[in-house]
């Protein structure tokens, strides 16, 4: 029986055996899931290259783009590479993994010594197998080899030219020779090149064998051993520009060109740490906004819509769907918190009493739909989502999760805020708080759970696709919910006095905030190509394909409205008046062009207007009569009067 404050349920699906000896808690999100779901033979992306895994080897080749207005994707090869070894394997599992990296190894037929391990990360400008006991055998498919050239005079450096012009430098840690048959045990790395042999070379043999991420002052830093400690500052690896924004005291590679991903050019950068350096942490920034002062015609136009919106029965924050629920709470809690600044004390009296009213249900186990601990996985999802993968939206899959409790996160917060952390209520499910807390943001490994659920430190943001198998592998959809959940976390651990959790949350949400100003909010055609720029947003980023889109519809709306949810302090941070300067026209235009918007999402799409279009102001909400359930009237008011200070 696990100790757990939640009540425990085993999950229907189960994980294969390709895990290998990997255990509870899994990573339930991360960039390489493709090799473990389904038959593990679906594409992964260690950029620049795509990839993919089955009983045969490691395929590869460079990623490629096509584009048109609504969509840039990667162009599937014909032409790729194939790792394998003479005799082959006769299985395949993961071997081991951390915050960076995944390891995955093919055992030969003989016994557990013969063996080939496929290091894939994120940013390599190779790729890299280490075999022991085999004989290496590289296979390309679809393009001819035309010559094989010796590049070193110990026979570990050699270029492959193929019948499409292509050119590939492959490397060895111990002499090599192909074509002779001969018991193996080093490394072999393999790079795409086109004039870059020499500067590969050099870099060549300091090989990234594990990594890790710490978390210090204004930093995430990213630390790689390789293979051999006297190569270490010899580390060549490839930087993202969202990576060149903020990375310090690093040394940029020479004569080295022609890498790229969906984000764009890559960049080599020399060196086994990364410190990527904010120069403000998000959350912190806007630590005071609830504490500013509200006066004058929109002090009154608060106060009466708060009196009248208080009045909602309270039935109608009851809600079976975890997220809907969950979106419901937020929405109360904003109430809270904005009639805690302007001294409703009736409204947050009433908006608190609902809240524990609401949550107890929850934690008591006394709604339709409670949370339950996952002993098959290590997380906490709904009883309907692990009924069946296709009920709130994937939670028993682990989609989502981050979306779903950082609203639940936020309601918490905003308890503590106004009735402090030695309130009785507070104090009764302080374990159940910081366990659904710590489901989507531990900090560590433990007994039960993953740590850092959805985050992809290379990317700087999160993927949230959980146990779904797609072509494109991981993808996100509304980057403004994940910064939610991120900056409820921050609240939450800073009212708990939980420091160090608080300023991880922190410079995560800071990381989300900077990725999703990157590469959601396009205000050039810097990343994207000038076509797809015109949409001025991201509606789904994959790791191999963009969309001008959403799961639910392609209404311009939707498509803008999504990356604009819930509104709180923290999306003045994250909402780039650089950004809606350029993209506010388009904007309107897009979505008033159309025949009917509905008042719930008309009012997102105003809020986010205000940041930079004076025209709009309360007598603008006084036409809304219905608001998405996340939103509300008090909080568009708050929500305009605090325009003209940010």
């Amino acid at each position: 029986m696990f100790d757990t404050p939640f009540k425990t349920r085993k999950n229907s699906d189960k994980p294969n055996q390709l895990w290998g000896s990997i255990s509870k808690p899994y990573p339930t999100n991360k960039w390489w899931l493709n090799l473990v779901m389904g038959e593990g033979i679906e594409k992964i992306y260690p950029y620049p290259y795509t990839a993919q895994a089955n009983e045969n080897g490691v395929a590869f080749y460079p990623s490629e783009f096509q584009a048109s207005n609504a969509t840039i994707e990667s162009i599937p090869s014909y032409s790729n590479w194939l790792i394998s070894s003479k005799g082959g394997f006769i299985k395949r599992e993961i071997y081991e993994y951390d915050d960076l990296m995944v390891k995955l190894i093919f055992k030969g037929e003989k016994d557990d010594k013969n063996y080939m391990i496929s290091y894939l990360l994120k940013g390599s400008p190779y790729m890299t197998f280490y075999y022991n006991s085999l004989i290496p055998v590289l296979k390309h498919k679809g393009t001819s080899i035309v010559a094989l050239e010796v590049r070193d005079s110990e026979n570990k450096g050699y270029v492959v030219n193929l019948s499409n012009g292509s050119k590939y430098a492959i490397f060895s840690s111990e002499p090599i020779t192909f074509n002779v048959v001969k018991n193996k045990k080093d490394f072999l790395i393999i790079s795409h090149i086109d004039a870059n042999f020499d500067t590969l070379y050099i870099h060549s043999m300091a090989i990234p064998v594990s990594a890790h991420v710490e978390f210090k002052d204004n930093s995430i830093i990213h630390k790689y051993k390789v293979s051999d400690e006297n190569e270490s500052k010899n580390l060549l690896l490839l930087a993202h520009p969202h990576h060149i924004d903020s990375l310090d005291c690093l040394e940029y590679a020479e004569n080295l060109d022609n890498y790229s991903s969906l984000r764009g050019e890559m960049v080599g950068v020399i060196g086994n740490v990364w410190n990527l350096v904010y120069d403000k942490l998000s959350g912190s920034s806007v630590k005071s906004m609830h504490e500013r002062k509200i006066d004058g015609e929109y002090l009154e136009k608060i106060k009466e819509s708060l009196e009248n919106e208080i009045l909602y029965k309270y039935e109608e924050y009851e809600s079976r769907n975890i997220y809907f629920f969950g979106k419901k709470l937020a929405r109360l809690a904003r109430l809270a918190l904005i009639a805690n600044q302007v001294d409703s004390n009736d409204v947050k009296e009433k908006a608190i009493k609902e809240l524990k009213t609401q949550i107890t249900k929850l934690f008591d186990y006394e709604v339709d739909n409670p949370l339950f601990y996952d002993t098959t996985w290590g997380g906490i999802c709904s009883g309907d989502g692990m009924n069946s993968k296709d009920n709130d939206f994937g939670n028993g899959i682990y989609n989502d999760h981050s979306y779903h409790y950082g609203y639940y996160l936020y309601a918490l917060y905003s308890i503590i805020e106004i009735k402090g952390i030695h309130d009785e209520w507070i104090q009764s499910y302080m374990k159940k708080i910081i366990f659904l807390a710590k489901e989507f943001t531990s900090s560590q490994n433990n007994e039960y759970f993953t740590k850092f659920r959805h985050f992809d430190f290379y990317d700087g943001n999160s993927w949230v696709n959980g146990f779904l198998v797609h072509e494109n592998s991981r993808n996100m959809e509304s980057t403004s919910e994940s910064v939610n959940a991120y900056y409820s976390s921050y609240l939450l651990y800073s009212k708990l006095n939980m420091t160090t959790d608080a300023h991880i949350s922190d410079l995560l949400l800071t990381s989300e905030i900077k990725s999703s100003q990157k590469y959601w909010q396009i205000k050039d055609d810097s990343i994207y190509n000038k076509k797809f720029a015109e949409n001025k947003v991201v509606g789904i980023l994959w790791e191999s394909h963009v969309q001008y889109d959403t799961w639910f519809g392609s209404r311009p709306e939707y498509i803008y409205g999504i990356q604009l949810l819930p509104y709180t302090p923290i999306s003045f941070e994250l909402l780039s008046k650089e950004w809606l300067n350029n993209a506010w026209d388009t904007i309107k235009t897009r979505v008033y062009n159309q025949k009917k918007v509905s008042d719930e999402w008309s009012g997102l799409i105003q809020m986010a207007g205000a940041i930079v279009d004076s025209s709009i102001n309360s007598k603008t909400f006084e036409g809304i009569k219905s608001y998405d359930n996340g939103n509300s009237k008090s909080n568009a008011l708050w929500w305009i009067y605090n325009c003209k200070y940010n």
